[in-house]
């Protein structure tokens, strides 16, 4: 047997803060099934960055409706979710300097 690879199956998606926040977070939109605890490993398990804290919203998505010749045709955009994701930049220091001093 050989080994099993773990490949996600959810999409996320980094988008810019509302207001400006704290340097040591970002915002990312992400599928509405999306727990906080797989938000942490997605990121830690990707990319390697050291989660603190996630904050998570749902949103609801927006109802348009557009005015034809003969009719109204409606539709709604997806819902989704909004994790604020707060960055460990300590443990991320101390693994720039492990990894500097293994080369």
């Amino acid at each position: 047997m050989g080994v099993k690879e773990w490949f996600p199956s959810f999409f996320m998606q980094l988008v810019t803060m509302p207001t400006r926040g704290r340097p040591q977070q970002a915002a990312f939109r992400v599928s509405p099934k999306m727990t906080k605890l797989e938000v942490k490993e997605y990121l830690l398990k990707v990319y390697g960055v050291p989660v603190k804290k996630v904050m998570t919203q749902n949103f609801l998505g927006k109802r348009k409706r557009i005015q034809g010749s003969r009719s109204i045709i409606s539709y709604k955009r997806p819902d989704f979710k909004k994790a604020i994701v707060t960055l460990d930049l300590e443990k991320m220091s101390q693994t720039d300097s492990s990894k500097g001093q293994q080369r």
